[in-house]
């Protein structure tokens, strides 16, 4: 994958185009993620399967605007690391949300690294994905939609 091909798969996310998203995963994907901020001590979180994925972030993105950004992009045969800025915009008020509890209005900014191992097809077949820094939510880049 190039990062045209990349920007494309950040620009369905964007805009949860779901089906279109996945359409980049192996039926067997496994997503993991950072340990949550709330509790450090709280069990690894991974996702099994495109449809895993698809349902978590519809409901991530409930009363919720995400934006990516893609900042550094560096692939090499069956490998991409990838830096993502991120923004989260909370339109109704969030008490579980992955950082710390969301008010209406609230902004949270973040940048992440993600590596992906990719199969013979070229699609995703794991996904890492390691929390790098938060930001200052007056630094916001893209209002909510």
């Amino acid at each position: 994958m190039n990062r045209a091909q990349f920007e494309e798969y950040v620009d369905h996310f964007n805009h949860k185009r779901y089906d279109a998203l996945v359409s980049y995963f192996c039926p067997d994907v496994t997503v993991e993620y950072f340990t949550p901020f709330s509790d450090p001590r709280a069990p690894a979180r991974t996702l099994h399967g495109p449809q895993e994925f698809a349902n978590y972030y519809k409901r991530v993105h409930e009363g919720k605007v995400e934006v990516l950004e893609l900042r550094d992009f560096l692939a090499s045969g069956n490998l991409m690391a990838v830096e993502l800025y991120t923004e989260f915009h909370c339109l109704k008020d969030d008490p579980q949300f992955i950082t710390h509890p969301l008010k209406k209005g609230d902004a949270v900014i973040m940048t992440n690294w993600v590596i992906y191992n990719m199969d013979a097809n070229d699609k995703m077949k794991r996904i890492r994905i390691a929390h790098f820094r938060m930001h200052d939510p007056k630094e916001a880049k893209f209002a909510p939609v």
